[in-house]
């Protein structure tokens, strides 16, 4: 299926990049012609940088986003907390958007509460760029299905720092 968004001379920024969203929104934007920025920490970073050379990656815990002003012409904000979003608005151009995931409204008129619902049209979408190769996933950790497991899944969740898909199986 070919890409019906065309982002050409577009500068795109992914905070959360080595999430499970992040890491789509990423391959999104890099598939129609952006250029990507994604910020991540630790194994994330590292593994950014070695699946997509092409993203310039900041480290959340060192790196200042706004230290070049506003350069981004669109920030992507899947992490919510309001230190990143501040830090995203300061990194966008005045006309650009910060769209979020998880924040639900903002007076900054660039702010643009991104959640769609997943429809046939994304899901197929999603699957054709991974069945060719367009869009890889990353597995964070795989555990039998458990009630011990579906816990500790979901309390790492909480913390931060999963990076990549939690999977549990049966059998």
């Amino acid at each position: 299926m070919d890409c019906k968004l065309m982002l050409t001379n577009v500068f795109w920024f992914t905070a959360g990049g080595s999430g499970s969203v992040g890491l789509m929104a990423i391959q999104a934007a890099l598939n129609a012609g952006a250029d990507v920025s994604a910020t991540a920490s630790g194994w994330g970073l590292q593994m950014l940088r070695e699946k997509f050379p092409q993203v310039t990656g900041f480290d959340y815990k060192t790196d200042d986003i706004t230290a070049n002003g506003a350069v981004y012409d669109a920030v992507y904000d899947t992490v919510g907390s309001e230190r990143v979003l501040a830090a995203s608005f300061k990194a966008t151009k005045p006309n650009g958007h910060v769209l979020s995931i998880v924040a639900r409204s903002h007076r900054d008129p660039r702010f643009v509460h991104f959640f769609k619902q997943a429809s046939g049209e994304t899901v197929q979408t999603l699957l054709d760029g991974l069945s060719s190769g367009r869009f890889i996933s990353v597995i964070d950790s795989k555990l039998p299905l458990s009630a011990d497991n579906v816990r500790l899944d979901y309390a790492r969740l909480q913390q931060g720092g999963v990076h990549g898909k939690l999977i549990l199986t049966v059998g």
